[in-house]
C-alpha cells in the first residue's frame, strides 16, 4: 500500500512539474515575443529619427549605443524562443552560452549606459558640466572606454568561467548555468555586483527625486515648458527602467543563491528564468520615446 501511494504521488508530482514547466514556457514565449516586436519597432523608428536630425550631442552618441545593444539583444531573442517552443537544443554548447551570455552583457552595459546618461545630467544641472563643452566626440571616447572596460571584465568571465563545465555539452538543454552558482567565486563575484548596482540606484534615485522636485518648485505651473526639466525627467523614466527591468533580477539572484538546490523541480528555477526575461524589457524603452510615452 505504500508504495502504491509513493507511485501515486510521483506521478501526481510529475504531472504538476510538467504542468508548470508549459505555463512557465508560456509566460517567457509571451514576454520574449512581446520584447522582439515592440523592441525591433522602437529601434528601427528611433534610428530613423536620430538619422533624421543628425543629432551631435553627447547624450544622442549614449542612445545609440543603447540602441546597438538592444538590437544585439533581439537578434539572440528568436533562439530563446525556438527553443522555449521546441523544448530542445539542437545548436551546440557553445551557441548556447552566446546566446545565454548575451542577455547578461545587454543587461550590464545597458545599466552602464544608463547610468551614463542620469549622472551626465546631474552634473549640468549641478554646474559641474556646461552642455555646450560637450560634443559629440566626447560621447564617441566615452563609448570607446565602456565599451573596452566593460569588454575586459565579461569577456574573460564568458570564455574561462561561464557555462564550461563538460556536463553543459552533454545535454540538448541551454540556458542553465544558474548551476554554477554553487561556486565560491561566482557567489562572491554576484554580491558584489548586486552590492555595487543597488548602492548606485538607491544614490542615483534619491538624487533624480530631490532634483525633480526642486525644479518642480522653482518652475510650476510650466515646468514642461522648459527643457531643463523635460531632461531630468527623461533621466528619471530611465532610472525607472533600471528599476522595473534590472532590480528584480538582482534581489531575486540574493534569494536564489541561498535557496537554490541542484533539483530539476525546483520552482526556484521557474522564477530565475522569468526575472531574466524581465531585464528585457528595456528594449522597449525607445519605442516609449518614439511612441510618445516620454517626450
Amino acid at each position: 500500500m505504500e508504495k502504491i501511494n509513493t507511485t501515486v504521488l510521483s506521478n501526481t508530482s510529475k504531472r504538476d512539474l510538467d504542468h508548470s514547466n508549459v505555463h512557465g514556457r508560456v509566460i517567457l514565449i509571451t514576454l520574449y515575443g512581446m520584447v522582439l516586436v515592440g523592441g525591433t519597432t522602437g529601434a528601427v523608428m528611433m534610428s530613423r529619427l536620430m538619422f533624421k536630425r543628425s543629432t551631435r550631442s553627447m547624450i544622442a552618441t549614449i542612445v545609440i549605443n543603447i540602441i546597438v545593444l538592444h538590437s544585439i539583444l533581439l537578434v539572440s531573442l528568436p533562439f530563446r524562443l525556438s527553443y522555449y517552443v521546441l523544448v530542445t537544443w539542437e545548436l551546440g554548447s557553445f551557441t548556447c552560452r552566446v546566446v545565454s551570455g548575451i542577455i547578461y552583457g545587454h543587461m550590464y552595459f545597458t545599466f552602464v549606459f544608463y547610468v551614463a546618461i542620469v549622472i551626465l545630467r546631474l552634473l549640468i544641472y549641478f554646474k559641474k558640466l556646461q552642455m555646450q563643452q560637450l560634443k559629440k566626440y566626447h560621447g564617441v571616447v566615452l563609448s570607446i572606454i565602456i565599451w573596452i572596460v566593460g569588454s575586459l571584465i565579461f569577456l574573460p568571465i564568458f570564455f574561462l568561467q561561464y557555462g564550461v563545465h563538460p556536463r553543459y555539452s552533454e545535454q540538448q538543454q541551454c540556458f542553465e548555468f544558474y548551476k554554477d552558482l554553487n561556486r565560491t567565486e561566482f557567489i562572491i563575484m554576484n554580491y558584489s555586483i548586486i552590492a555595487v548596482i543597488m548602492t548606485m540606484v538607491v544614490t542615483l534615485f534619491l538624487i533624480q527625486m530631490v532634483v525633480i522636485v526642486q525644479l518642480m518648485k522653482a518652475l510650476w505651473p510650466d515646468m514642461w515648458a522648459h527643457q531643463e526639466y523635460r531632461a531630468q525627467i527623461k533621466s528619471f523614466f530611465f532610472l525607472l527602467v533600471i528599476l522595473v527591468c534590472f532590480i528584480p533580477h538582482h534581489v531575486f539572484r540574493v534569494y536564489f543563491i541561498q535557496n537554490y538546490t541542484d533539483r530539476k523541480d525546483s520552482e526556484l528555477v521557474f522564477y530565475n528564468e522569468i526575472c531574466i526575461a524581465l531585464t528585457t524589457i528595456c528594449c522597449l524603452d525607445m519605442l516609449c520615446f518614439v511612441s510618445g510615452v516620454i517626450h
